[in-house]
């Protein structure tokens, strides 16, 4: 009997909606599970929820939000951005252009043939995709669970309660990073607390401590290197407690590495292995099962520590294309260091490529790092923007390996050196592009205009000519 669809897709993420789009591009039948439990169901845009947030606390001072604003103007406002870019890709407009949408939780049959059954249903492929993300994990905290937390999935919910005025936020997570900053600057009390030595702590030190200050200059509370011990309640608030310090809060926020989904599905029926991390896959993208295939942070994969939607939506089309054509492409894990990441704060933390911190290990005597300051640079003087720097990380023959931005826009100039390194380009290409003055892009000429500097001297046939003059 032959199969219904070309390829099932199990999840609602951001990354199981891109393989469904490029699947039907390719005139293939597909069917899209959209899981019914909110368990194994996370928000595709959660992410960009504090993104929203942030930019009423940018463009309004806390004062004025609370004196000219109902109290969960914040909350809506994001709640309505978010859903607008939801609809970009909503279950309807899938639909729309193809993509048979299921709504059900349903698990892996192996009998009499390989299926994904949703009640009395069998959605029969020739290949199958899990990409059903992950979720916030179970804080292993003495007392949390019976006080009550938040967590990103959680924050819309505020819209229809009053919004807390003091918060703390526990764990390293980059989006606890960004909401401490965002939750400050709409006029709340936050403290963050990471168990690690820095905040951001796959960064390099210096650019985090940038950020730190930062924080502290909007009046976000840090503790370093600190451990929740437990977690109390006096009636009328939350208690926090490191040690012999207690913290007194309105909400307690968690900002700890996801868990994978994976539980509901039958994975074990079928023969699927998987650990703590997420699902095991090869370099395919393919899972123990030849049939079933997996992308995105089920599988645990992160870039640089971090989830990105960069990496998923990268994953979800290479697992796409292998599942439906008998020639596989092999994940080239190398060309996740070309995918840009960036944290966004106030100002934005950028990265792409080599680390600062890898490249000045000692390990790798044979490169250079080039460095202009944002002070430097006339739109970011001219808007008094002038925090922050932009490093290149640069081979002695001139080849970029890496770049870390710190500054207004970083985001939108990591793109440029990323471009660069995915086409490897070397730093003389970028010294002979004119740029746009003033802009922020002018920032990096001027960091590659360095190279001018410290390639002359090394250059024998310049060095020879200047002494026979």
């Amino acid at each position: 009997m032959s199969p219904d669809y070309d390829l099932v897709i199990i999840g609602a993420t951001t990354a199981a909606r891109v393989a469904a789009i490029e699947a039907v591009k390719l005139r293939a039948r597909v069917a899209l599970v959209f899981p019914h439990s909110a368990n194994c169901q996370p928000h595709p845009q959660r992410d960009l929820y504090p993104h929203a947030l942030a930019q009423i606390a940018a463009t309004n001072r806390p004062n004025q939000i609370r004196l000219k604003q109902p109290a969960s103007y914040p909350w809506k406002y994001a709640s309505l951005a978010i859903d607008r870019i939801e609809q970009q890709s909503s279950p309807a407009l899938l639909a729309a252009i193809g993509v048979d949408i299921v709504f059900g939780t349903g698990e892996f049959c192996r009998r009499p043939q390989l299926a994904f059954q949703i009640d009395s249903r069998s959605l029969r492929a020739r290949a199958y995709l899990v990409a059903t993300g992950s979720i916030p994990a179970y804080p292993l905290i003495p007392g949390l669970q019976e006080i009550g937390y938040l967590t990103i999935d959680e924050l819309p919910t505020l819209i229809d309660r009053a919004i807390p005025l003091q918060w703390v936020i526990i764990g390293e997570e980059a989006i606890g990073v960004e909401l401490a900053q965002t939750l400050v600057r709409l006029g709340c009390q936050v403290t963050l607390i990471v168990a690690t030595e820095q905040i951001l702590p796959y960064e390099d030190p210096d650019l985090a401590g940038l950020i730190q200050a930062q924080l502290e200059a909007d009046g976000v509370k840090i503790y370093l290197d600190a451990l929740v011990t437990t977690v109390n309640s006096d009636g009328k608030s939350k208690l926090v407690s490191l040690g012999a310090e207690t913290i007194s809060v309105d909400e307690i926020f968690i900002a700890l590495p996801d868990r994978p989904v994976v539980e509901p599905f039958n994975l074990v029926g079928v023969g699927i292995e998987y650990n703590e991390k997420g699902i095991l896959i090869d370099k395919k993208l393919r899972t123990s099962h030849p049939q079933i295939y997996a992308c995105g942070s089920v599988c645990g994969n992160v870039l640089g520590g971090y989830r990105s939607n960069s990496l998923t939506e990268y994953e979800a089309k290479i697992a796409m294309r292998n599942a439906l054509s008998w020639r596989k492409t092999k994940l080239d894990y190398n060309s996740y260091n070309n995918l840009p990441w960036a944290v966004y704060t106030d100002p934005p933390l950028a990265r792409v490529g080599m680390t600062i911190s890898t490249a000045t290990d000692g390990k790798h005597q044979d490169l250079v790092i080039l460095e202009q300051y944002f002070k430097n640079c006339t739109q970011a003087v001219l808007a008094n923007k002038t925090i922050g720097s932009c490093q290149i990380i640069v081979t002695r023959k001139g080849q970029i390996l890496g770049a870390a931005i710190v500054g207004q826009n970083a985001p939108e100039l990591i793109q440029i050196l990323a471009l660069a390194i995915q086409h490897r380009l070397k730093i003389t290409d970028l010294t002979t592009f004119p740029s746009l003055s003033p802009s922020y892009s002018e920032l990096i000429d001027r960091t590659a205009q360095q190279w001018v500097e410290i390639d002359r001297p090394q250059n024998t046939w310049f060095k020879c000519l200047f002494n026979w003059r």
